[in-house]
């Protein structure tokens, strides 16, 4: 036989190299020899061999027996054992996957993930063979200890990598082979918290010190006993979906790792490490609405907590209709319980209490505030700071505000204060926010500028994420098992919303909702269902989406939302002197407005054409209109483009002019351009574009002279193209969320 696989993990057998189990199976001595000279490679005597499997018959019983198995194994398997006068020893040609995890986990620990070690010859005896028991149990002990290893180098590596998920499932396992090990209990309790799961987190704790008690009557050590109580003491609000929300009522878990956020994290984790040696920090996260900026937040301050470090959280509120320090007095309530909060004067905090009356129910002895003139308002502030740094003298500390843009002025004067006050107590301010939704003379815009100018400041920037990484989110969200699975899925959905990470969920969210994706019951996969998108169809925006950039376009300044008004319709985008013409203002002061749009982060500016920064933004704009008033868009935006057109620029101008007026009830615009653009696609040998700018023409035509013309035109290419008819053509100008096709879903199919 040219070679055999020998399968010892579970109950032993051999099989071809091919795969095809061999008939008869070896018997259970026989295996047993087969199993020992595999995992043992050298020579052996035949005392040794027989006193390992036949240890309680006499030398000649035991010898006649080895002799017995070994002609056996040579006619089952050929050639495989070589056999000398006293020596015995395997040969070459058997594979073995126990010895290949031997062999290969020290330089590639990951591959004790596709091998289960503690089924090493499960179910297996051998009778009258106390040696080979023996043997057995020490072999089973040292491939534990390589496998416990193996998971927990990869453990650390997952949490190093701050890839929580992978550290849970590969912790679990560490823990089912151990289940008494400290660290593999602490790895699987921090990744579930880590991971956002805090109820599991404390769940597994219970289970594992049950388990612990059980078995040793002892008590976890004190390292993972004090991280019990920064778990437990994170009380951090949650916002879980409501079970009644029928518009998601079919979707599945939308978890996935923090992807594409390498750089970024390395800033957080740089600036904490600062901070735990006693040096104040501020770090900033800018990024438009939905990019991941909270969910960073949210991620790296878990990790600070399971650091060891103290977390207070605040946020920030529309300045119409917030309250003055409300942000500040969050982060105080936070702080309310905490055992710092009685290192600091008792004087001060008095001052506190104007912000926090509930001080004096924890506090009675805290002494009357005197009646002060607003000369002596720097005393409050005093007041919080002496608190925050007490609270930081226990521990180190971060101070979350979220939406810092929406602070209001007085709060930013004291954050201010704090920030300064603070720069060389051991703690880091984190800030989120969109610099875009703010004027640039908005107490929040100067507070981020001063903030910046900080020397111990970073500004961490978060962009859309990438095709590639929004198919990672993808696949692993989706549970792909496919090596290629969903690239095309995710470079679709990526250009329907420009990777913005919030979009993309409530995307995927509507299209479960709408029965476009499901579930596969077996699998946990998504699966495109059987029809979805057959023919192409629009998508519409989820309502949540649709809430959010509705909210910020309503904030917008009068003259800002016309603008941007104009350039949603447009599509493709428009250029100064476009919007010059429409709005009957200089370019100068367009190009002022819409550089107003890009500050918001609303607008995109490339080679001087200003278009929306995401089809979404685009779709909400124009839902919020009256078809009347869209009509009237398109004809100022015909009108427009044809003034501001210049000779050598018709062919770039025709398509888009035409279009414009076509939908702007221009008929004679639309009939002159249509065909322009028919001629320069002609030019370009695309026949099929051209025959559609003639069926456009087409429609616009007036009187016979105007038909027969188009109906020339379009004899002469169809004759040039070679057809007898013309192709299918599909819609001029679709919106991008229609161009979504049965093809694009290349997930698991439903049928």
């Amino acid at each position: 036989m040219a070679g055999v696989t020998l399968t010892l993990l579970g109950p032993p057998s051999v099989k071809s190299t091919g795969g095809k189990p061999l008939t008869p199976q070896p018997g259970a001595k026989e295996l047993a020899l087969l199993a020992y000279l595999a995992l043992e490679p050298g020579p052996h005597t035949r005392e040794e061999l027989a006193g390992l499997l036949w240890g309680e018959s006499s030398d000649m019983e035991a010898r006649a027996s080895l002799r017995q198995a070994l002609k056996h194994l040579r006619t089952t398997l050929g050639e495989v054992i070589q056999t000398e006068r006293s020596i015995i020893a395997l040969g070459a040609s058997i594979e073995c996957d126990v010895s290949d995890f031997k062999r290969l986990v020290v330089q590639e620990p990951s591959c004790a993930l596709s091998a289960d070690i503690p089924r090493f010859l499960t179910g297996f005896s051998v009778r009258h063979a106390p040696q080979f028991d023996e043997w057995v149990a020490g072999t089973r002990r040292q491939l534990l200890h390589m496998y416990q290893n193996a998971l927990g180098t990869l453990a650390r590596e997952a949490m190093g990598q701050w890839r929580w998920r992978a550290a849970v499932d590969v912790a679990d396992r560490w823990l089912r082979s151990d289940p008494l090990s400290d660290e593999a209990a602490r790895l699987a309790i921090e990744a579930r918290y880590l991971a956002g799961d805090r109820g599991a987190a404390l769940a597994r704790f219970a289970d594992y010190r049950a388990v612990l008690a059980s078995e040793t009557g002892c008590e976890p050590s004190r390292t993972l006993m004090n991280l019990i109580r920064r778990v437990e003491a994170d009380a951090a609000p949650s916002s879980p979906r409501p079970i009644t929300d029928e518009w998601y009522a079919r979707a599945p878990s939308f978890e996935s790792s923090l992807i594409g956020r390498e750089g970024e994290w390395g800033i957080l984790v740089k600036g904490w490490k600062r901070v735990a040696r006693g040096t104040g920090q501020i770090v900033l996260i800018d990024g438009e609405p939905g990019v991941g900026k909270s969910r960073l937040a949210e991620e790296f301050l878990r990790w600070v907590v399971a650091q060891g470090g103290g977390v207070l959280r605040g946020h920030g509120y529309d300045g119409r209709v917030g309250i003055p320090y409300e942000p500040v007095v969050e982060v105080l309530r936070e702080a309310l319980a905490s055992p710092g909060v009685g290192g600091t004067a008792p004087e001060w905090l008095s001052e506190v209490t104007r912000l926090l009356p509930e001080l004096r129910q924890r506090f009675p002895a805290i002494p009357e505030l005197t009646p002060s003139d607003s000369a002596e308002g720097w005393r409050l502030f005093e007041g919080v700071a002496q608190l925050l740094l007490s609270l930081a003298a226990e521990r180190p500390l971060v101070i979350w505000l979220d939406d810092l843009h929406w602070c209001d002025g007085d709060s930013c004067n004291l954050l201010r204060f704090l920030a300064r006050r603070s720069e060389q107590a051991p703690i880091l301010w984190l800030g989120t926010l969109s610099m875009g939704e703010l004027e640039r003379a908005a107490p929040a815009a100067r507070l981020c500028r001063v903030l910046r100018a900080k020397a111990h400041s970073s500004t961490v920037t978060l962009g859309p994420l990438s095709e590639d990484h929004l198919w990672q989110m993808i696949r692993e969200m989706g549970h792909v098992s496919t090596p290629t699975g969903a690239r095309r899925f995710a470079n679709r959905i990526c250009g329907v919303t420009g990777g913005n990470p919030f979009y993309t969920v409530e995307l995927l969210k509507t299209m479960f909702a709408q029965g476009l994706l499901e579930v596969d019951e077996s699998s946990g996969e998504w699966a495109a269902t059987s029809g979805a998108l057959t023919q192409g169809r629009d998508l519409p925006v989820s309502q949540t989406v649709h809430d959010v950039i509705a909210a910020r376009i309503d904030r917008l300044p009068e003259q800002l939302n016309e603008l941007l008004i104009t350039i949603a319709i447009a599509g493709a985008g428009c250029r100064t002197e476009v919007l010059s013409h429409v709005h009957g203002i200089s370019r100068l002061h367009a190009a002022s407005v819409a550089d107003a749009l890009v500050d918001r982060r609303l607008l995109l500016e490339e080679g001087g054409v200003y278009r929306c920064a995401h089809p979404v933004i685009a779709h909400v704009v124009r839902d919020g209109l009256t078809p009347s008033r869209r009509c009237e868009i398109h004809r100022t935006l015909a009108l427009g483009l044809e003034q501001a057109m210049v000779p050598h620029q018709i062919r770039e101008v025709a398509r888009e002019l035409a279009r414009h007026a076509d939908r702007g009830g221009e008929p004679a615009l639309a009939y002159r351009f249509a065909l322009i653009a028919s001629e320069g696609a002609i030019e370009r040998y695309a026949f099929a574009e051209a025959l559609s700018w003639l069926d456009l023409a087409a429609s616009n035509a007036r009187g016979e002279e105007q038909t027969h013309a188009v109906n020339r035109r379009t004899a002469d290419v169809l004759e040039a193209a070679g057809w007898s008819e013309a192709p299918p053509l599909a819609k001029l100008g679709s919106p991008i969320t229609r161009e979504m096709e049965q093809a694009d879903f290349d997930l698991m199919s439903k049928r």
